[in-house]
């Protein structure tokens, strides 16, 4: 447990450090503002906290799950059994981890992924493109407002030829600096891989992880059970404590 905190408490603090900027002060005083300024110091102390404990959580997870989801991808793409909820059990604690079957948002590196896993393992996933295409803000922004009305009457013509656009624009737009149309996409899956596991990966549990890397879906830990909760959870606090106090001051 120790080395899990201390790691995950490094981590937090190394992404935490950002460069000083410019605040705006407000100063609360006063006997009337007194329950305030014990609010904020509440607060303040339970942000930092969340944020150590979300990185000692995201730690802990990939720990737990780099261990167990070998195993269990092996039995579901070799052994039968269904992509559905397990048990996972230590000397002194239980823990049910349920697959949700939600999945990374796929943005243009997430795609990238999945299409390399056809070229790589053979595995082919099914994922919709949806196009969008939408008029650059950007160009109707740069029109003089009176102007406006006259553009919108003017779509139906060439834009390079409509006396609403600027020469400047114009250039842009010839040149492809400025597109006319923009074009946004995004990607749907059309399967559920979870539940296709053991035919996309056909049978081969190195296929199955690499699906579950490129996929990234979400496992849920459910019904946490400790031998000695009190015993368990006192002694994270120490360590978290612990970890806290070796890490060097920020400058400020």
């Amino acid at each position: 447990m120790k080395d899990i905190i201390k790691k995950a408490v490094q981590e937090s603090a190394s992404k935490s450090q950002k460069p000083a900027k410019k605040k705006v002060l407000y100063s609360i005083a006063g006997t009337k503002q007194r329950m305030a300024a014990s609010a904020l110091k509440v607060l303040g102390a339970l942000n930092a906290l969340n944020k150590v404990l979300g990185s000692i959580t995201g730690h802990a997870r990939k720990v737990v799950f780099k261990n167990v989801l070998p195993e269990w991808l092996k039995d579901v793409v070799q052994g039968g059994r269904e992509a559905n909820a397990f048990t996972v059990t230590t000397d002194d604690a239980k823990a049910l981890i349920v697959p949700m079957k939600k999945y990374a948002t796929i943005d243009e590196e997430r795609a990238g992924k999945i299409m390399d896993l056809k070229q790589k393992y053979g595995v082919d996933i099914d994922i919709e493109e949806i196009k969008h295409f939408e008029f650059n803000p950007e160009l109707v922004s740069g029109i003089p407002e009176a102007k406006i009305d006259n553009l919108i009457d003017e779509l139906k013509n060439v834009l390079l030829k409509s006396p609403s656009v600027p020469a400047n624009m114009k250039k842009d737009i010839k040149s492809g600096r400025m597109p006319v149309i923009e074009e946004h996409t995004e990607y749907r899956y059309g399967e559920d891989v979870l539940t296709n596991l053991p035919k996309l990966s056909k049978g081969d549990p190195k296929k199955a992880e690499a699906i579950i890397d490129a996929m990234q879906p979400v496992f849920s830990v459910r019904s946490f059970e400790l031998e000695d909760k009190e015993v368990q959870v006192g002694e994270a606090l120490d360590l978290i404590k612990e970890s806290l106090a070796e890490m060097p001051e920020v400058e400020r």
